[in-house]
């Protein structure tokens, strides 16, 4: 674990796209990731001439563009009357991530299976193959991040949807917030793993969620979580995270200099 590519997510700096790429380049990124269901870079709103200029930007700076997130507001898989609206703006940011050789798009999941009976939903199934048949057609993954579902239930999801271009990004903060344990997923699915997440967090429960941290400061076994992942196998890019903070380029700062510290000895 002596070398380890660095990501920063542009939403968390919460700055306009080209002073975000500029700030992710000065914290020593070298990939991004860019919220692409609202916001500047979207399929609707992003014209060819804009994708061009985007991609040429982002080059220039000394990045690349490891993901595109399609985090759909007020919308779920399981949820009948906000499903289709899911499956089709997800479509659409697949479309956008193939037009500019991005190779993956994530977004959180809820709830994919009965929390008694681990089995997977059907809706969710359904949806997930619409979106899976959709991300093969375009050369690329779509990454789930799951937080609610345990690794077996996981597991019994994606044998059912058997689609290689369907994936797992693990934020292991999203899972020990909800009393879960990321290390479980890793080992049960080595080979979905496409996209990391560096964040922390406390543990809760499925009654009370823990609450997201620095970096270090949480309940995240960092050090576990990142061997758990160079044991899988995975060779793709740590993104930074900071969701809930008043200084998060600070934070993020911190992160970064604690990730380096890690991995450069090893964990």
């Amino acid at each position: 674990m002596s070398h380890v590519s660095l990501g920063i997510d542009l939403d968390d700096l919460r700055l306009p796209t080209k002073e975000g790429l500029r700030a992710a380049r000065e914290l020593g990124g070298d990939v991004v990731e860019l919220g692409a269901a609202a916001g500047e870079v979207t399929p609707e709103g992003l014209s060819t001439s804009g994708r061009r200029h985007l991609q040429h930007l982002v080059g220039t700076l000394g990045l690349k563009l490891a993901a595109l997130s399609a985090e759909v507001p007020h919308t779920r898989l399981t949820d009948p009357s906000t499903v289709e609206e899911r499956v089709e703006r997800t479509c659409r940011i697949l479309t956008l991530a193939a037009d500019m050789g991005v190779r993956v798009v994530t977004a959180s999941a809820g709830a994919l299976t009965h929390p008694e009976t681990g089995e997977p939903a059907p809706l969710a199934l359904e949806a997930l193959r619409r979106i899976g048949d959709q991300a093969d057609t375009c050369g690329v993954c779509y990454a789930l991040r799951p937080a609610h579902d345990t690794a077996q239930p996981l597991v019994r999801l994606f044998d059912q949807l058997d689609c290689p271009a369907l994936a797992l990004g693990v934020d292991p903060a999203a899972m020990v917030m909800l009393g879960h344990n990321p290390l479980s997923v890793i080992e049960r699915l080595p080979n979905a793993i496409v996209l990391a997440h560096a964040r922390d967090g406390t543990v809760g429960s499925a009654g009370r969620a823990g609450h997201e941290t620095r970096l270090g400061e949480g309940e995240v076994d960092l050090v576990g979580f990142w061997q758990a992942l160079a044991d899988a196998g995975y060779g793709g890019p740590h993104i930074l995270r900071r969701l809930d903070s008043e200084t998060p380029r600070a934070d993020l700062e911190a992160a970064r200099d604690l990730i380096r510290r890690a991995l450069s000895r090893g964990g």
